[in-house]
């Protein structure tokens, strides 16, 4: 009965809370969405392959020219480019105005146009190079062996294939996605606030509240579990609402594995509570200096798993990998990847393993610390 009669006054107590509302619900679907509407189109635009648009100048007949165009431009699956067959000046004036990425020219030798770098013009190079390279082949052999002229050409038609779709690893490679995990793994930090709250109003010297608690006979651990358990119904819900709202209304792809998603989630979120009831179990620091702790630590956190500018995690695994290892919100966003991309969850139950063994010690510290407590007065 005292046990539900701690967590009922717990959860009101913290719905209640203005402060916490806003910095575990609020800010972060305000940030989400902002990423959303500042990042969703970035990949498209500079990563993902499309297929590109080019102009063909045919200044004298060349078949086996065509018969390479009409290769990389059949629709399908394998479509690489859109054609337009143009005059010389028409495909200028398209290349101009950004329309198309080059221009081919089709005379006695075939020679390609663009106005700036990028992959795109790459992908018309390759076309290029490898066309001059069956034509030559289709002559030598013509010259030589006539007879085996069909033969040739069917080897090589089999051997023009410039882009292989194959799926090297699961989910989206986008690298903005990592913002989102970042989101995930602040919320899950930000919980600090809401175990620290509670922890505070069972310390004498920091509330009145907490004189009240103190005289009463009831085990230190089993306030301190009615506490956690009230964090985590609250802190836990919210991030579910996250992750709905990135998964369905967003559409991001965060990954399909839903169980171990939540999973993740309520280790991420268990260790932001446990974090801040360890730093509110701290004792001779007043209110204000814990909150100022878990403020540094949930932003340094977050900043170093790619919150603020992506790469700073990949980088800080180039040179002090075990900061990573140490950092819950770089764990948590890790874990989110390898369930994303990776063809295997062992780098998942690693990362898992890490926020298990530091809840761990947060709470046995934890534990001690306020067991230890004494007052000379209340």
């Amino acid at each position: 009965m005292v046990f539900r009669h701690i967590l009922k006054y717990g959860l009101l107590s913290l719905l209640r809370s203005k402060e916490i509302v806003f910095w575990t619900l609020v800010f972060p679907f305000a940030l989400t969405t902002f990423m959303y509407l500042a990042f969703s189109n970035l990949f498209e635009a500079t990563e993902q392959f499309h297929k590109v648009p080019v102009a063909v100048v045919q200044e004298r007949d060349d078949q086996v020219f065509w018969q390479m165009i009409q290769m990389v431009s059949a629709e399908g699956k394998d479509q690489l480019l859109t054609v337009k067959e143009v005059s010389r000046e028409e495909a200028q004036k398209l290349l101009r105005d950004g329309e198309v990425k080059g221009i081919l020219y089709a005379g006695d030798d075939v020679s390609l146009e663009v106005a700036e770098s990028g992959m795109d013009q790459t992908m018309l190079q390759m076309i290029m190079e490898q066309f001059v390279q069956y034509k030559k082949t289709i002559t030598d052999v013509a010259q030589l062996h006539p007879d085996r002229i069909m033969q040739a050409v069917t080897a090589l038609t089999s051997q023009m294939e410039y882009v292989e779709e194959k799926e090297s690893s699961r989910g989206s490679q986008d690298n903005i996605i990592n913002y989102f995990y970042a989101i995930l793994a602040m919320v899950c930090l930000f919980s600090s606030f809401a175990g620290c709250d509670r922890i505070l109003k069972i310390q004498a010297n920091i509330s009145a509240l907490g004189q009240r608690r103190n005289m009463i006979p009831v085990h230190k651990m089993k306030s301190i579990l009615a506490e956690l358990a009230a964090c985590e119904i609250v802190q836990y819900t919210i991030v579910l609402f996250l992750l709905f709202y990135m998964k369905v209304v967003l559409k991001l792809q965060l990954g399909d594995d839903i169980l171990l998603i939540l999973l993740l989630l309520f280790l991420g979120t268990s260790f932001g509570i446990m974090l801040g009831i360890f730093v509110g179990s701290i004792p001779r620091l007043g209110e204000g200096m814990k909150i100022g702790i878990l403020v540094s630590a949930g932003l340094a956190f977050s900043a170093m798993s790619d919150l603020m500018i992506s790469g700073v995690k990949d980088e800080i695994e180039h040179t002090v990998p075990l900061l990573n290892d140490l950092n819950p919100a770089a764990l948590i966003t890790d874990s989110f990847y390898a369930l994303n991309i990776y063809g295997t969850n062992e780098r998942f139950w690693e990362n898992m393993g890490c926020l298990g063994v530091g809840m761990a010690v947060l709470m046995s510290a934890s534990y001690i610390m306020v067991r230890r407590s004494r007052y000379v007065s209340l």
